[in-house]
C-alpha cells in the first residue's frame, strides 16, 4: 500500500540535506517559512502502468508499477532566485538525488520544463517557478485467503 506521508518525508529529507530549502504542503495547511521554499502537491496520485497476482500458499499478493505526478513550485523573493533554486531542485531529481530516490523505492521517470508561475497579490508579485515531475514507485498489498482443510465428499472425506 502507499503511504504519501512516508513519500512526502523522504523528498523532504532528501531535498532538505543537498539544497537546505524547507519542502512544505501549502494546500494542506503547513506554515509559510522563509523565502525560499518549495510547495508540493500530488496532482496524479496514482496511475498503475502494470499489475499482477501471486499466490502464495495462504496469501495473494498484488504488486503494480505505478506512477504519480508531483508539482513542485518553488517560492522566493525575486523571479532570478526562484529560477536559481527551480533549476537546482531539478538537478536534484534529474541527477544528485537518483541513487537517494532509488534506495528509497522511487525513479524520478519525467521532468516536466520550468514554469513561471509567478502570481500578483494585491500590492506585489509573489515569485513563484516551478515543474512537474513523474515518480514510478512499486505498491504492494497483501490479503490472507481461507484455505480449506478438508471436504467431505458423498461417504468419504478428502484432506486433514
Amino acid at each position: 500500500m502507499i503511504d504519501y506521508g512516508a513519500i512526502r518525508e523522504v523528498l523532504r529529507a532528501g531535498i532538505w540535506q543537498h539544497m537546505r530549502v524547507f519542502f512544505v504542503d501549502l494546500e494542506n495547511g503547513d506554515p509559510r517559512p522563509p523565502h525560499p521554499f518549495i510547495s508540493h502537491k500530488f496532482i496524479t496520485p496514482y496511475m498503475e502502468e502494470s499489475g499482477y497476482e501471486i499466490n502464495d500458499e495462504d496469501t495473494l499478493i498484488r504488486e503494480s508499477q505505478l506512477t504519480m505526478t508531483l508539482s513542485l513550485t518553488v517560492y522566493a523573493t525575486s523571479k532570478t532566485k526562484a529560477l536559481n533554486v527551480a533549476n537546482q531542485l531539478q538537478q536534484w531529481f534529474r541527477f544528485h538525488g537518483y541513487e537517494y530516490l532509488a534506495n528509497h523505492g522511487l525513479v524520478a521517470v519525467t521532468i516536466e520544463g520550468l514554469e513561471d508561475r509567478t502570481t500578483f497579490l494585491e500590492t506585489d508579485y509573489e515569485h513563484r517557478v516551478g515543474f512537474d515531475v513523474v515518480l514510478r514507485t512499486v505498491d504492494r498489498v497483501e490479503r490472507k485467503i481461507d484455505t480449506i482443510e478438508r471436504v467431505e465428499l458423498n461417504d468419504g472425506t478428502i484432506g486433514g
